[in-house]
């Protein structure tokens, strides 16, 4: 549920296409971008991180269904304009290995795109801030590094949630659980569908006589996606801001952060 990429069948043709139409731009300058700022070092450490970004969301957190995302620390470390490249690489690969979308490619690389490039921007702009503080490189980095990662998935997940209300798609009804049994036609509940949340079959009513006329199933939707993606952003933060203050301390270079021993700077200049 608190995973905000868009899989196929459940947006409007139009806007699909729309998204198509915004990461064909996105690429387009950021391609720009890159071949004035790029250097070589950049290319492998984009290629890394999007293999780490394509390991990492396959793990998920059962009880709260969040995917871990790892967008921001590797906005962190390649930058927006590399992160562009790095965004529509991963959705991309994903679509391809059965965890994605093909039609919404463009709407994913989007949003894969916005985390990185916010989470990034956020953690730059906290760092002259944070240096004033009474802590150690470290754990400056593991702060901004924390911040950067909530800030960067509330705004995303705001949009998602923006996105599929612009959509007029029902939630309940655009989201199944389970596997398709071709003998009886139907989607066969999974064993821990019933958990803490519980999402219900396409057509399937439950206690018609207990729903809030007063909460539309979007309002549902939205809610049980802030609240279980709040807890997932905590989590997701603290091991962003773990593992930044281990890269400020090992290489600072690669976090934008002064005092890098090998006198590298930042992957991006």
């Amino acid at each position: 549920m608190t995973h905000i990429m868009v899989g196929d069948g459940v947006l409007p043709w139009w806007i699909s296409t729309a998204g198509i139409l915004a990461a064909v731009l996105l690429v387009s300058i950021a391609s720009r971008q890159v071949s004035r700022v790029g250097s070589r070092r950049a290319v492998p450490a984009t290629a890394v991180m999007t293999a780490l970004m394509i390991v990492v969301m396959s793990v998920e957190i059962v009880p709260i269904g969040y995917e871990l995302h790892g967008t921001v620390l590797a906005g962190i470390v390649v930058g927006p304009w590399f992160g562009a490249i790095s965004a529509l690489l991963f959705n991309v690969s994903r679509a391809f290995l059965g965890d994605g979308a093909i039609t919404n490619i463009g709407l994913n690389t989007v949003i894969t795109w916005l985390e990185m490039a916010i989470g990034s921007v956020v953690f730059a702009s906290l760092l002259p801030f944070a240096s004033l503080l009474p802590f150690a490189l470290r754990g400056r980095a593991s702060l901004c590094g924390g911040i950067a990662t909530a800030v960067s998935l509330a705004v995303s997940t705001l949009v998602f949630l923006a996105i599929i209300a612009l959509s007029g798609v029902d939630p309940g009804r655009a989201i199944h659980t389970g596997a398709f049994d071709v003998a009886s036609g139907r989607f066969d509940v999974e064993t821990l569908s019933e958990g803490l949340v519980s999402v219900h079959l396409p057509g399937e009513v439950h206690h018609p006589e207990e729903t809030t006329a007063a909460l539309t199933p979007f309002t549902w939707f939205a809610g049980a996606t802030l609240f279980l993606g709040a807890i997932g952003w905590v989590i997701e933060g603290l091991v962003t801001g773990v593992t930044v203050a281990f890269l400020a301390r090992i290489r600072p270079g690669l976090v934008g952060m002064s005092g890098d021993p090998g006198g590298q700077g930042r992957l991006t200049e």
